[in-house]
């Protein structure tokens, strides 16, 4: 009687099951990384924004000019030079416009 080999399909892969498995889960944890990295540098930013905005907030409550219609430079701009609020020269100097440099080539 002669003993017969079985030749299974996992037989013809170089690794085993077990070691298949600790490579793909090694794999999964490289690429994790870089997605925990961002997450935490958008947690981050989103701290420092929150942090500005109370800042803001809290300079603006104690401040003593609170609005720009109140300020005496804002006033004294328009009585000897800008003419009147939301006039065309006031309109012009200062207002801003802008222009999409990201596309430009440098």
């Amino acid at each position: 009687m002669t003993k017969k080999t079985y030749e299974f399909a996992e037989d013809s892969f170089f690794i085993s099951r077990r070691r298949f498995m600790a490579i793909g889960a090694a794999f999964l944890a490289v690429m994790a990384l870089p997605v925990g990295w961002i997450s935490n540098r958008i947690a981050q930013r989103n701290d420092y924004i929150k942090a500005r905005a109370r800042g803001l907030y809290k300079d603006d409550a104690i401040a003593k000019l609170r609005v720009s219609h109140a300020n005496p430079a804002v006033a004294k701009y328009y009585q000897e030079f800008g003419g009147e609020p939301l006039g065309h020269k006031s309109h012009d100097l200062l207002h801003t416009h802008f222009v999409d440099r990201t596309k430009l080539n440098s």
